[in-house]
């Protein structure tokens, strides 16, 4: 027969680990931002430039930033970049038709940081057509 005693300290046991783990998590966690820091008019061969940071300007390195361009006609070109040691994450343009763009990065979160996504207005213009 099972002691009723053993699985009620138990299942309060299991209780307190995971408020425990929640109030940590909850405490060592820190809200980001991104931004797009490049110029809003580039051409191809140019880099767009996110950079993740949190509201004390901290940067973060070694982190996936999924970045997405999309033309007028909402065709998207996918790209994934990792911050470096400056927190920045430098996309390359390449094949780009002149044109305007809005520029979609997401940073999807860690355990210790929030998600954050950013939308940018970008214009290619290589100086012909």
């Amino acid at each position: 027969m099972i002691d009723m005693k053993k699985i009620i300290i138990a299942v309060i046991l299991i209780l307190i680990v995971a408020i425990g783990a929640f109030v940590f998590i909850s405490a060592n966690s820190h809200a980001t931002k991104m931004e797009v820091t490049s110029n809003h008019t580039l051409k191809n061969g140019d880099f767009v430039t996110v950079v993740l940071k949190d509201q004390y300007r901290n940067v973060y390195p070694n982190q996936v930033i999924d970045v997405k361009i999309l033309d007028d006609s909402g065709w998207a070109n996918k790209y994934n970049a990792t911050t470096d040691s400056s927190g920045q994450a430098n996309i390359a343009l390449e094949g780009l038709e002149n044109g305007n763009y809005t520029v979609h990065a997401n940073f999807n979160g860690t355990i210790f940081l929030s998600s954050s996504k950013t939308v940018s207005d970008l214009e290619i213009y290589d100086g012909y057509g």
